[in-house]
């Protein structure tokens, strides 16, 4: 049986069962990335020899009942640790030793069974929506002359491949709107996990970075994903009574760019199909009050300058160093406590202004145009970047800042042949009504999980 394009949960169910071997699922995996230039362009690290040592150690455990992710190969995004590779940071800058520990959510994913077959190319210090390094192109597997999203692109590649079935990225305040960008520009489900609120005396680079995001081509895998993260288990999906749920279209960030024709049919698409299913649905504009544009900026700013730290500055592309001296501005004059409390202030009016409402889902457009073309925007300076690309992020990167659970979802195929996606976003503690709505609009609509690019043996 061939393993390429079948669903975490069922791989890990074989494995569990004795089915299936996990070496030779990994070794599936495997093949096809070595095969492929495209998908060993989006990876930086092949873990080969290792993951097949691992998968056979997992084979020889006597008892693998507790293992949600036996046998599962997945990537992660080059910005997270893994013990025995330098750390990278999407940057041909970086002078970082080699890692002597996994980060936690690869030591909590191998603690699942997973297996983490290699290491996806990100933009240059997560910081941008799209994913290229001057050296490799990226290539959307849905249409070729278009991107891939950022930072985490080399992963969603990974997973809309068919490389992999969960990819793993950051998703935060600092990086252009996470792994839920490069969900949208790929037709996959991109999960940002609820994060804490920002506080005065809080740690900038905890709170810049976010959480862990999972990438996946169903919801089901995304929560196994999210439950490995978690130390939890994945919660069976629930019938949903009535909801009321917001939509909105309306941009909220001053970025050069339009919702197109196509953005705006996918959302109309959407509110149609749940108010068929029997939910409240209206149109209403999210209120983030009026230091988002400020703190959206200030965030993406300082997020550079802070993880400029970690490289030879000289050799940083050159959007980077711009952005750079822009973040050591924010420090030296002091205003990232600003920065700090208008993230906060952010948060607490989307918050208000979900209880005033009573509203129990907000939907926006994953992404408002197609993604960017796929070109090297890293040769290219910071307003080009911002005039071309960061437009990407329009509905992404406000819900990073913010720190509410948000989740990317595909509800289809653009007429011009790219996915179509839209952005569900829940208040404090709505992560499982996220989830059970995506499901609903899953089963309903069953969009393609594969671009028909994608060739099985």
């Amino acid at each position: 049986m061939s393993w390429s394009g079948v669903t975490a949960r069922q791989i890990a169910r074989a494995v569990r069962r004795g089915d299936a071997d996990a070496a030779a699922v990994v070794d599936q995996h495997l093949q096809p990335i070595e095969e492929n230039p495209h998908l060993a362009g989006a990876l930086t690290h092949m873990r080969t020899i290792d993951a097949l040592a691992e998968a056979a150690t997992v084979d020889d455990l006597p008892d693998l009942s507790s293992l949600p992710l036996a046998g599962v190969p997945v990537v992660v995004c080059e910005q997270i640790g893994i013990t025995g590779l330098a750390p990278r940071l999407g940057s041909h800058s970086s002078v970082l030793p080699i890692h002597e520990v996994d980060h936690e959510a690869v030591q909590r994913l191998r603690g699942a069974g997973a297996i983490i077959i290699g290491t996806g190319r990100s933009s240059e210090l997560a910081l941008w929506p799209t994913t290229e390094d001057g050296r490799h192109l990226l290539r959307n597997p849905w249409r070729s002359d278009r991107g891939v999203g950022g930072p985490s692109g080399g992963t969603a590649l990974a997973v809309a491949g068919a490389a992999v079935p969960i990819g793993v990225g950051l998703d935060g305040p600092g990086t252009a709107g996470g792994v839920r960008t490069s969900a949208a520009a790929c037709g996959l489900f991109g999960f940002s996990p609820e994060h804490e609120p920002a506080t005065a005396d809080m740690e900038a680079t905890r709170w810049l970075g976010g959480m862990v995001g999972i990438l996946a081509t169903t919801v089901d895998d995304v929560k196994l994903g999210y439950a490995a993260l978690s130390r939890r288990h994945a919660r069976p999906s629930a019938e949903l009574g009535r909801l009321r749920v917001a939509a909105s279209n309306a941009q909220v960030l001053p970025l050069p760019t339009t919702v197109d024709h196509e953005a705006t049919q996918a959302l109309l698409n959407t509110v149609r199909l749940l108010t068929d299913a029997g939910h409240d649905t209206a149109r209403a504009n999210p209120k983030f009050g009026p230091r988002l544009a400020g703190a959206s900026s200030g965030a993406w700013t300082a997020a550079a300058y802070l993880r400029a730290e970690r490289a030879q500055s000289d050799r940083l592309q050159r959007r980077t160093r711009r952005l750079v001296a822009l973040g050591e501005r924010t420090f030296l004059r002091g205003y990232f406590g600003g920065v700090l409390g208008d993230g906060a202030r952010v948060r607490q009016h989307l918050e208000d202004w979900f209880a005033d409402h009573d509203y129990d889902i907000l939907m926006t457009p994953g992404m408002p145009s197609p993604p960017p073309a796929a070109q090297a925007w890293s040769r290219e300076g910071l307003r080009a970047n911002l005039r071309h690309t960061a437009a990407a992020a329009a509905f992404t990167a406000p819900f990073a800042l913010s720190g509410l659970p948000a989740l990317v979802v595909p509800v289809g195929t653009r007429g011009d042949g790219l996915p179509a996606t839209v952005q569900l976003v829940a208040p404090p503690g709505g992560t499982d009504r996220l989830f059970d709505l995506a499901a609903q609009l899953w089963a309903q609509l069953r969009p393609r999980r594969y671009s028909t690019a994608i060739k099985w043996k």
